[in-house]
């Protein structure tokens, strides 16, 4: 156990990607029905109301599948790429795991902007 914990198969980028995916299937598939659950995504626009909590979490289990992927075949290359646990490479794991979160949390929030207004309310498409 201590050889797979020390070899650079454990890696941030490889155990966020899983957590990452595993979260965006689980949101996809089971959505939170009420802004009370335990699990959801959360911000203060989200919370607004039921529409936006839904579209919030659409948005956020979508992209959180994507960046797991990304995250998972960044974490196996640079586990291919290094040969022990050194400082670079803790710095190399985490960073896109940092950039990954942060991503998710802004295209989730530009997203529920292009949707709704200040107040929550579905914006109405304008016709071309």
């Amino acid at each position: 156990m201590t050889a797979f914990i020390h070899s650079t198969y454990c890696n941030a980028s490889l155990l966020a990607g899983l957590v990452f995916l595993f979260m965006g299937y689980f949101i996809r598939r089971y959505p939170p029905r009420s802004m009370k659950t335990w699990y959801g995504y959360r911000s203060f626009y989200s919370t607004q109301n039921i529409e936006t909590w839904h579209a919030a979490n659409a948005h956020a289990a979508h992209i959180s599948r994507r960046i797991g992927l990304l995250l998972l075949g960044f974490g196996i290359v640079c586990a291919f790429l290094f040969r022990a646990q050194t400082e670079l490479f803790f710095y190399v794991t985490i960073s896109p795991v940092v950039v990954g979160a942060l991503y998710m949390v802004g295209y989730t929030e530009w997203k529920l902007g292009q949707e709704f207004d200040e107040e929550g309310k579905k914006r109405e498409e304008k016709p071309l």
